[in-house]
């Protein structure tokens, strides 16, 4: 094997010596610069005047860490002008002056911080043989900060969450490269216009409907073409429809309730009792659950017919629980029954408010529905526990069924009858989708729900008939019916929808961009799921230094 395949430059040191010494390899290595240059007048030398030895770390060779002593040299520098009489020679394809470890092996952290972060990244260095600590990857990262790339002519514009609910930053994303160019440290306005000044060319801001982004691209950049997102243009309507919904629940209550049952004919015998209704929204939770449950349990009912017919060809049960992969308590436990084993149902305890169930039921069903009242009745009869446990009791008796039990039982089955007074209704913003969905995806109860629900309600038929003819013209692209939809929805006195109809007025520019550039803010939503995933891959270590070198870097490459 040539000894210049082990070296960092075989242009600038020479191999002498190689020797393996407790699990690690070690290169004996000389400089062979005939004329090393002054690190500060760049004249050339010729006198040497002593030498030092360094050891620097290396890439692993195999995995196996390489070690490196390098006989280096000092020089004098006889520049009559140069302040600098003595200097070490510089090895500038090699290391760096004062580095413990070469240049190549830095460029392998370097991507290793890159591409995993501080405490993952030191796992991973440490199985391919250049351990390193969390802390020296994190400061690798940050020596390598780039800089921002180049002012993009396409700029999207969203936020993201440091402490969901607590601190946001700014994202900025070319929109042309589709990588991420900058992270700011807040979403005001004023950062963004500061930003903006500070990069001048930007022509086209893709935002969603906030208005701090929309000040900030004005003050700004006021000659850019702001581009509203579709994707929050509808989100913003459904969001009014779920308002003319929730302010409906009288009509939603009216149209959850069974349908009457037709007359029947004189002298006809009575027709038979009418199977309640279904659910409308099936929990696809809890039916995936009980799927789950169903395969785990064929699992286990194969798992139980191989026992017993290993056991029946003589098999003992040490070797019945070898081939099998299972304990011997299982197989022991297989084997004392002659049916299959089923697994028993959780039971659920008794909780502090259960030795009062019965002066609860009677208070609701005398009419006193106040959980407040209800909790301090049960105070002054000895009950020690918070409110919460009484309101969490009674809740459920505000309901008849609950639209998410596949079974269409009522909700808290086994903490008594539930008042059927008031009936349950599916929840506005499920409704909102079904309105606004493929009719075809929808199941026979929840287009009859529908029907009714319009039937009663006209209004609601009208805010279906507007929020899908505003879909439409979003996906078609078609700005020109725009203002003739918003003039529709202020006649149509449905306060929700005007307000809507108010806002896409005051962003008017912005939104008729958006229904005809090309531009979104899809791109960016992508890179700030890409930002959460580097954060929770950091386990809190993630600062906006960090996260700009990591971010960055792909922008810089693109």
């Amino acid at each position: 094997m040539s000894a210049a395949l082990l070296l960092p430059d075989a242009g600038v040191l020479h191999l002498d010596a190689v020797s393996l010494e407790e699990e690690t390899i070690r290169l004996v290595l000389s400089t062979v610069q005939t004329a090393p240059r002054c690190p500060v007048c760049n004249q050339p030398a010729l006198r040497v005047h002593s030498g030092y030895v360094r050891f620097p770390a290396d890439l692993p060779c195999g995995g196996v860490p390489l070690r490196l002593e390098l006989h280096a040299r000092r020089f004098h520098c006889d520049a009559a002008h140069c302040p600098r009489r003595i200097f070490t020679e510089r090895l500038p394809g090699v290391l760096q002056p004062y580095a413990r470890c070469t240049l190549r092996l830095t460029a392998a952290l370097q991507a290793v911080a890159h591409a995993l972060g501080g405490k993952a990244g030191a796992r991973l260095a440490d199985r391919l043989g250049m351990s390193a600590s969390r802390d020296t990857l994190l400061r690798r990262l940050q020596e390598t900060a780039p800089t921002p790339a180049a002012v993009p002519r396409v700029l999207g514009v969203d936020d993201w969450a440091k402490r969901k609910g607590q601190e946001y930053g700014t994202i900025l994303v070319d929109l042309e490269r589709r990588c991420v160019i900058d992270l700011l440290p807040d979403r005001q306005a004023e950062t963004l216009a500061t930003w903006l000044k500070e990069h001048p060319g930007v022509e086209i801001i893709a935002r969603d409907r906030g208005g701090a982004y929309a000040q900030g691209a004005r003050a700004g950049a006021p000659h850019a073409i702001q581009v509203a997102d579709r994707f929050h243009l509808l989100k913003n309507l459904a969001d009014a429809l779920g308002e003319v919904l929730g302010g409906e629940h009288a009509a939603l209550r009216e149209a959850a309730q069974d349908p009457p049952a037709p007359a029947a004919d004189a002298g006809s015998p009575p027709p038979a009792a009418a199977a309640p209704n279904p659910p409308l929204a099936g929990d696809r939770r809890a039916r995936r659950e009980r799927e789950q449950s169903a395969h785990a349990r064929e699992r286990r009912r194969a798992v139980y017919d191989e026992v017993r017919r290993l056991h029946q060809a003589g098999l003992p049960a040490r070797q019945i629980a070898a081939r099998l992969g299972i304990s011997r308590t299982t197989v022991g436990k297989y084997l004392q029954g002659d049916t299959f084993p089923e697994r028993k149902a959780r039971a659920t305890p008794p909780g502090s408010v259960e030795p009062y169930a019965a002066y609860l039921r009677r208070r609701w069903d005398e009419g006193c529905h106040n959980a407040k009242q209800l909790w301090r009745e049960l105070r002054e009869q000895g009950f020690a526990g918070q409110p919460l446990a009484g309101t969490h009791e009674v809740g459920g008796w505000r309901f008849t069924r609950s639209w998410r039990d596949p079974g269409g039982a009522t909700r808290g089955a086994g903490k008594g009858a539930r008042d059927r007074s008031v009936p349950a209704h599916p929840a506005p913003r499920a409704v909102v989708w079904w309105l606004l969905g493929a009719r075809e995806t929808l199941t026979e109860e929840q287009v009859a729900f529908l029907e009714r629900l319009k039937a009663g309600c006209p209004q609601i038929e009208l805010a279906e008939t507007l929020a899908r003819e505003f879909f439409t013209m979003v996906r078609q692209r078609a700005a020109g019916r725009l203002a003739e939809w918003i003039e529709r929805a202020r006649a149509s006195g449905i306060e929700p929808l005007k307000a809507f109809g108010a806002g896409l007025r005051r962003d008017w520019e912005a939104v008729v961009a958006g229904l005809t550039l090309e531009w979104s803010s899809g791109p960016v939503e992508g890179q700030v799921n890409r930002l959460k995933m580097v954060k929770r891959q950091m386990f809190g270590r993630a600062g906006l230094p960090v996260l700009r070198a990591r971010l960055l870097p792909a922008a810089k490459a693109a």
